[in-house]
């Protein structure tokens, strides 16, 4: 009997390197893609692209449209205020486990992660990597708590909700100040303070979706997407 091993091998190549694109921003949420670009791309034949792109279709970061093709999915403004509430139910769970089993190989790995983020803030670029650095740092704090289902949930909730919009709506001025709320948020973990620590958490998620629902507003804004360049 032939094994389908290399053409589920190849399929799971395709996914993963589709999903790194869509991470590095080289898709943008609300461009068209098409089987033979992609293909060309990442160097492989169709077969595995169309499977790897039902597959992203089945978790909502692509979208395909009859008789138009396949676009990277956008996420709406409702959709990002139902995600959000389970944003930050789950981060406040997050910050209540830590601070419940905290420990100093824990809270160096949330310093770590606060640390990378701040130093890479200093920069003035708008990446995607800036995103990145952030959900470690809220990671290793669910990490922390030693809930390794909420830390899966979490980093599934953080992917529908941040690779599904496009950068550009997002003001400078917002990634200056997380890094602030971070400190105030680890110096209360850390201190085992839990009503300070929920209410600093609190305040960062609304300031978080009321800037990304300020973008995606704004990104409704006509806007030519170009064609993935082969």
């Amino acid at each position: 009997m032939k094994s389908n091993f290399p053409s589920q091998n190849a399929s799971n190549r395709a996914y993963k390197g589709i999903r790194e694109m869509i991470f590095r921003y080289e898709l943008i949420p609300g461009q068209k893609v098409t089987y033979g670009q992609l293909a060309a791309k990442l160097g492989m034949s169709k077969t595995p692209i169309i499977n790897a792109l039902n597959r992203l279709e089945q978790e909502e970061f692509v979208i395909s449209s009859p008789n138009r093709g396949f676009f990277i999915k956008e996420i709406d403004i409702d959709e990002s205020k139902n995600l959000f509430r389970i944003r930050e139910a789950l981060e406040i769970l997050a910050v209540e486990e830590c601070i419940r089993n905290r420990n100093p190989e824990g809270l160096k790995e949330i310093e770590r992660a606060l640390n990378a983020h701040r130093n890479y803030s200093l920069t003035e670029f708008v990446t995607r990597k800036r995103y990145a650095l952030d959900s470690i740092f809220h990671s290793k704090i669910a990490e922390c708590g030693g809930n390794k289902n909420l830390s899966r949930l979490m980093k599934q909730i953080w992917e529908q909700i941040y690779l599904r919009h496009r950068i550009e709506g997002i003001p400078f001025r917002r990634f200056q100040q997380t890094p602030r709320e971070h400190q105030e948020l680890f110096d209360a973990i850390k201190e085992g303070n839990l009503v300070k620590a929920k209410r600093v958490m609190k305040k960062h998620m609304s300031k978080a979706k009321e800037v990304l629902f300020k973008a995606i507003q704004k990104n409704k804004e006509p806007y030519e997407l170009p064609d993935l360049i082969e």
